[in-house]
């Protein structure tokens, strides 16, 4: 058993397929499926069942991931001990976010980061926060930031910031003009919303709760999975939609999209740092954290 069958096996796991597995490992498939089989042959089991559109981890498969997980990250930490012991910081760091936090947080992050430490480099899944916050908790990701508190044993959320959600609009609507609007006007107009999971769509709803609706309430067109999918329907008339203020800023939309207040009701998304409390933060880590909290607290 060595580490390149234990980390194939985990990424074969974690995409449940063979060729995703090799691309996010830069290797070819049969390496990935030598990697796999020569391990299923040394622990006497099959690990997965190879099903016709997907790959699932077996009983023994299920009981030998997170053993698999912690290897992987005790050489991390091995090598960290060591780089650290020679003030080197280097080694890949690991970061879930949904994607407008990928886009407009992050980047500026890593580039202060990589400009102090340029041995370093980063790999980011994009994801809900429900997917995301799962991956940190499995230990495939070495943090998260996400939109969502989800509580899990044995994982710890620090507060990041507040993130303010507003009602799109596009530049023919009727609200277009408007300073601002109440509550009760926007239950008959046609939504474009995020998928169950989303931050965005769970700060909506808690908000719309408090004052007596259910997000049902609202007429919902189509629903998707993404802050640009939301934007583009906007922009393309299909309806309006709730999204984060920091991204409207942020994306070059002209005078096509704007944000319009809504008297009567306030949607605000706090944004946390999640992590396992099993896992020491690696001191790579740690100084990317402590540059990510500098730049946005």
């Amino acid at each position: 058993m060595d580490f390149k069958q234990i980390e194939a096996f985990v990424y074969v796991a974690k995409y449940k397929s063979f060729s995703r597995a090799a691309e996010k490992l830069l290797l070819s498939q049969p390496t990935v499926s030598t990697h796999i089989n020569t391990l299923e042959e040394e622990l006497g089991v099959k690990l997965f069942e190879r099903l016709s559109k997907e790959v699932i981890l077996t009983e023994a498969g299920e009981l030998f991931y997170p053993y698999a997980v912690d290897m992987l990250d005790l050489r991390e930490r091995a090598y960290e001990s060591i780089k650290e012991f020679l003030h080197d910081v280097s080694g890949h760091i690991r970061i879930g976010s949904s994607t407008i936090l990928s886009e407009f947080i992050l980047p500026n992050a890593i580039k202060e980061f990589q400009n102090r430490h340029p041995k370093t480099y980063f790999s980011i899944d994009v994801g809900n926060s429900q997917s995301i916050i799962q991956r940190v908790f499995d230990g495939i990701l070495d943090f998260a930031i996400v939109s969502r508190k989800i509580p899990k044993k044995g994982l710890d959320f620090t507060h990041f910031f507040k993130d303010k959600i507003i009602l799109a609009v596009h530049k023919e609507h009727p609200f277009y003009t408007r300073d601002s609007i109440f509550l009760e006007e926007i239950l008959h107009e046609k939504f474009i919303v995020r998928e169950i999971g989303s931050g965005t769509r769970a700060a909506v709803e808690h908000a719309l709760k408090q004052k007596g609706y259910d997000f049902d309430s609202l007429k919902i067109v189509a629903t998707v999975s993404t802050t640009h999918a939301v934007l583009h329907s906007v922009k393309r008339k299909l309806g309006i939609g709730f999204m984060s203020e920091f991204a409207l800023k942020n994306e070059i939309c002209g005078d096509e999209v704007i944000g319009v207040p809504i008297v009567d009701l306030v949607v605000e998304k706090d944004i946390f740092l999640v992590h396992s409390k099993k896992k020491t933060l690696r001191n790579s880590v740690r100084q990317f954290l402590d540059i990510l909290k500098k730049m946005y607290n």
